[in-house]
């Protein structure tokens, strides 16, 4: 039998998988993905776990070529060197709680029989290896928990950017220990895709052409599809189709899940017992609720309402505009990540809600992520709540019915969260907390100081603070070779230099000439930032009397030396000023 015509189906765990060894040739194109895509990733992940982690998740196929002793990647490669880095993630978190992490090193690299010059020789391999000319030796130094070079190229940067991304990530959704150790459980066992592995490269090249040109099968979009359309007359099927149409193409225009979609479009809409259902229960749920969807007596009817959800969450996700209240959904996804939707669920419920109610219901939404990112309440809680808050969002329609919603519902479950609050954003920092949270924390923060100082009680679009113009510049230099002119011992050192009271926001072009000099000289370069924020570290601008500028100065605070104390003072300076801007009682009395 001619080999090169065989093509081999196999069924991989990720623990199954990384005892193998896997190839990213030369030809292929670098890793590519940014924060957005680890990011969707660890959330499609920590869903299906927290939904049952007893149960496989499907993670799709990978295209291969057995060569030697390894299989060369022909599709897949993003997905299995994003793999990869998990288990490096998890490696170093389970390190830090003083935990073996043997498990994890025996997958990301194990010894092997090689042919070196027709000799077999046994040495250690890495279980992926990136022959691309970005790669150099990237996971190698990543598996070593080694500092990042300082020249990179643009492929090294996404490799060290998602490491860190994707640990971050599962110490702030999964903060508890034995739960991070259930989590790396699901993922070696429970997370299963199909290997397609030919036994010649152009075979390989073939079968990824033919998947890519003619598509994998039905999607579940196809599969409510067929259960509607059972319901029309063969002649109504065309005018039924292009409504489908409609509705699958706005979902593949914003790359969103169908499955996702689904669950908040029912959930939203409609009563669901206990509130959350799950990507399993979808279709056994329209089967047993056709009096509450009525999809048979009036397809096209159902049909219709998916079409305008759909264009609602292509809407809200896009957020567009600053009169409605969207800038508030862009700032949920500059704290919360690209990959945030719970959001959404709130926001399909709210079609009864006059215009301004709706406006101040998207701020409302923002200080009540703001809370749960703080205050780390698990995307699971998270859910169930927004859930069980649906139908009562959905008899909404003016102010007044927005209070009482917010009374009665909202700050109860807010308080409970706050329990610790003040405890825990005083130890915000860079060491707690992703870089870009706390990148809009500041920008937020220095934008509502600004607007203050001009009279306005909102903020607008952040983009003049969050930008990459824009650095977060460290009071206390992050190098110091005197650290007692600081006030401190070396430890304290360096658990303060990344608190948020040692950081503000600072134009790069400022920035970059200010390096490691002394507070004083510091100090006259910030005085030259167009933040005023920033501006006020060492001296407050009085102007008048009773003016906007002196009234905000009054929450303002400014430092003639910089020391621990000055750094916690600024610290819940910081605080009371986040208090103001997402007070839940402020949304709760506006006028």
């Amino acid at each position: 039998m001619n080999n090169q015509f065989m093509i081999n189906f196999t069924s991989l765990t990720i623990q199954s998988c990384f005892s193998r060894f896997y190839v990213v040739p030369d030809y292929q194109r670098e890793y590519v993905w940014d924060r957005q895509q680890v990011e969707q990733l660890m959330a499609d992940l920590e869903e299906a776990f927290e939904s049952d982690p007893e149960k496989e998740y499907f993670l799709g196929s990978i295209v291969t070529y057995k060569k030697d002793h390894c299989f060369e990647l022909i599709d897949g490669q993003q997905r299995l060197t994003t793999f990869f880095l998990i288990l490096c993630a998890l490696k170093r978190i389970f390190e830090k709680n003083g935990e073996s992490s043997s498990i994890f090193d025996n997958l990301i690299r194990s010894e092997d029989f090689i042919i070196k010059d027709g000799i077999v020789v046994k040495e250690t391999q890495y279980h992926l290896q990136l022959q691309y000319e970005e790669a150099s030796n990237y996971l190698e130094l990543i598996h070593k928990g080694e500092p990042r070079p300082e020249q990179l190229t643009a492929s090294g940067i996404r490799l060290f950017d998602a490491v860190q991304i994707i640990e971050s990530y599962i110490e702030e959704k999964i903060p508890d220990f034995s739960d991070q150790g259930r989590f790396a459980a699901f993922l070696l066992k429970q997370t299963r895709f199909i290997q397609i592995e030919t036994y010649d490269v152009t075979g390989a090249l073939k079968v990824f052409e033919t998947i890519n040109q003619r598509g994998v099968g039905l999607n579940p979009m196809d599969l409510l599809k067929n259960m509607i359309f059972r319901q029309v007359k063969r002649e109504k099927f065309a005018e039924l189709n292009q409504n489908w149409k409609e509705i699958t193409r706005a979902l593949e225009r914003i790359n969103e899940k169908p499955l996702r979609f689904l669950r908040y479009f029912i959930i939203s809409n409609y009563d669901v017992k206990g509130g959350v259902l799950r990507e399993d229960q979808i279709y056994d749920w329209l089967s047993k609720n056709n009096s509450q969807c009525q999809y048979e007596e009036k397809p096209f009817s159902f049909v219709q309402k998916m079409k305008q959800n759909v264009d609602r969450y292509c809407e809200y996700l896009q957020a567009k505009g600053e009169d409605d209240g969207s800038i508030h959904l862009s700032n949920i996804a500059l704290l919360a990540g690209r990959s945030y939707k719970l959001h959404l669920v709130l926001l399909l419920a709210s079609t009864q809600m006059e215009p301004q109610t709706l406006a101040r219901f998207k701020r409302l939404l923002e200080s009540v992520v703001y809370y749960a990112i703080i205050n780390r309440i698990t995307t699971n809680n998270t859910e169930r709540i927004f859930a069980a808050w649906c139908p009562e969002v959905r008899k909404i329609r003016t102010d007044s019915d927005l209070d009482s919603f917010v009374s009665e519902y909202v700050i109860p479950y807010v308080n409970q969260w706050k329990t610790n609050h003040e405890q825990v954003f005083l130890r915000l920092g860079l060491k707690s907390m992703q870089q870009y949270r706390i990148k809009f924390l500041l920008a937020k923060i220095t934008a509502y100081v600004d607007a203050q100082r001009s009279g306005k009680n909102e903020t607008g679009p952040l983009g003049g603070y969050i930008n990459s113009s824009m650095e977060i510049e460290h009071i206390m230099p992050q190098t110091c070779k005197e650290v007692e002119a600081f006030g401190m011992a070396l430890e304290d050192y360096e658990i303060y230099i990344n608190r948020l009271g040692n950081l503000t926001l600072l134009e790069n072009s400022i920035n970059s000439s200010i390096h490691n000099k002394n507070y004083s000289e510091k100090c006259e370069e910030y005085k030259k930032s167009k933040f005023y924020l920033t501006i006020s570290i060492p001296e407050l601008v009085e102007q008048g009397t009773n003016t906007a500028i002196n009234r905000t100065n009054k929450k303002l605070h400014a430092w003639e030396k910089w020391n621990k104390t000055s750094i916690e003072e600024r610290q819940k300076m910081l605080y009371d000023l986040s208090e103001e801007i997402w007070s839940i009682d402020g949304i709760l009395h506006q006028s």
